[in-house]
């Protein structure tokens, strides 16, 4: 197939990796070195753009390309209308039809209108949801915060629309006293780009993912997946889009038993019934989020886009038989079946190397030495991010945001993890000037999340 894919991060070059037969097409809003080196490959191309939501410069490109399938995970460009837009020019004879195994905007509010989901859930199973208040005034978010505060209880606040991962806010992690909660309240509604906060109770327990491929009425069940998304190592710093994950060989977690899984894949099976009886056509990768309380599992989000880096476990982890190309076919005309994919009986782990700056004040950009097949030889994959190359092994980072990811397979999330970081002190010119968390898969801390 000729497929055009939209991305530029570290998950969009695991699944390059298994598209390499295609000849594939790629916007991005940097060169990213992986999906430079292998789109042209493959005989197809890299174009940087402005912006991965300027819907109308994606779609005069995707008819100039004319090909069989397009793609993207950025829940940006999903919100955006990018979908939308590709699927009007088919209708309007502008240019070939086309397989998209993406949600359609309307479909992909799940992720981006926070209020919508809380609603979903409510009608669904509201036992899934933590006690909240959706609010869009100052006087609602006073009424709120007050309510827990007279129980004793800490919140969590949450913007109602996208924030790139990085706008939830808990108490007694990014803040300490309800007032300064209620001081990011009026913050997130006086921003323009958001329409309101949920003001939610915090929840104490841990949290895991799940990377479902669907066409909307079949759900492939994948192992689970735990992210690190703070900063810094003990869970500390402020939060990001992902430092790292694992996922251990039996498709569980230390906190997640048999029925926690089965009760989350019939939740999402019933969020798809739900978004069939509203019209919705629903396709691609549902990535939930739940967390296990004493009180049983509550939903904290749920992705409409794979995750990053958790699709990347999950795409490593894929059997080498499967044809990623034709289970993306499959979604998109809506004739998946339960064994279109399968796992292997392994563990992963991811580690992202960052900029200094990521999730701070934004610095300089910083240069980088790193040898790829040094790092391949020790049986690690290399899935740049947000990086550019220079020359050669030369390279530098792209904003203040994730830099490249290492991850590997093993019996174990440890074995993993090891050699991950003997490929990051072979693979770099040490010193290392980019920064990462040692702890991610680290033995003593995931046993540590045994109940």
């Amino acid at each position: 197939m000729k497929i055009v894919l939209l991305g530029h991060m570290g998950r969009d070059e695991a699944v390059v990796d298994r598209l390499k037969e295609h000849k594939l097409y790629i916007l991005g809003q940097w060169a990213n070195p992986g999906l430079v080196e292998k789109s042209k490959a493959t005989g197809g191309d890299f174009q940087v753009i402005d912006s991965v939501t300027d819907v109308e410069i994606i779609a005069d490109y995707v008819q100039r390309i004319k090909p069989d399938m397009f793609l993207t995970n950025f829940d940006s460009s999903l919100e955006a209308g990018v979908v939308d837009a590709i699927k009007q020019r088919v209708s309007d004879k502008k240019m070939p039809d086309l397989l998209i195994p993406c949600p359609d905007r309307e479909s992909s509010r799940v992720e981006w209108d926070k209020f919508y989901l809380r609603e979903l859930i409510d009608k669904i199973d509201p036992k899934y949801n933590p006690k909240n208040f959706m609010v869009e005034t100052s006087d609602a978010a006073t009424k709120a915060i007050d309510y827990f505060k007279a129980k004793g209880m800490e919140i969590a606040l949450k913007p109602r629309n996208l924030t790139g991962g990085k706008g939830v806010k808990v108490q007694g992690k990014h803040f300490k006293t309800y007032d300064e909660g209620m001081e990011y309240a009026l913050q997130v509604l006086a921003a323009a780009d958001q329409t309101g906060i949920e003001v939610q109770e915090k929840l104490e327990g841990h949290e895991f993912t799940l990377q479902f491929f669907t066409d909307g009425k079949t759900l492939i069940k994948p192992p689970a997946t735990y992210d690190y998304p703070y900063r810094k190592d003990g869970d500390e710093g402020p939060g990001t889009g992902g430092m790292g994950a694992f996922s251990m060989k039996d498709g569980l977690l230390p906190f997640v038993t048999e029925d926690d899984y089965s009760q989350a894949v019939t939740l999402m099976k019933k969020l798809l019934v739900e978004l069939i009886t509203r019209g919705h056509d629903y396709k691609g990768v549902l990535y939930p989020t739940f967390f296990k309380t004493v009180n049983g599992l509550k939903i904290v989000e749920v992705n409409a886009r794979g995750g990053d880096p958790e699709l990347i476990n999950v795409v490593d982890l894929m059997e080498d038989y499967v044809d990623f190309g034709e289970v993306l076919k499959l979604i998109a005309l809506g004739k998946l079946a339960e064994d279109s994919i399968s796992y292997k009986k392994l563990a992963s782990a991811i580690v992202y190397l960052v900029s200094p700056d990521y999730s701070y004040e934004k610095g300089p950009a910083y240069e980088f030495e790193m040898d790829t097949d040094v790092i391949k030889r020790l049986e690690c994959n290399v899935r740049f991010a947000a990086s550019e190359r220079i020359s050669g092994n030369r390279f530098r980072t792209v904003g203040s945001s994730r830099t490249v990811g290492i991850s590997a397979l093993a019996d174990t999330p440890w074995l993993a993890r090891t050699k991950i970081l003997d490929a990051i002190k072979a693979g770099f010119k040490q010193p290392l000037k980019l920064e990462f968390r040692s702890q991610i898969a680290e033995e003593e801390y995931i046993k540590s999340l045994a109940p």
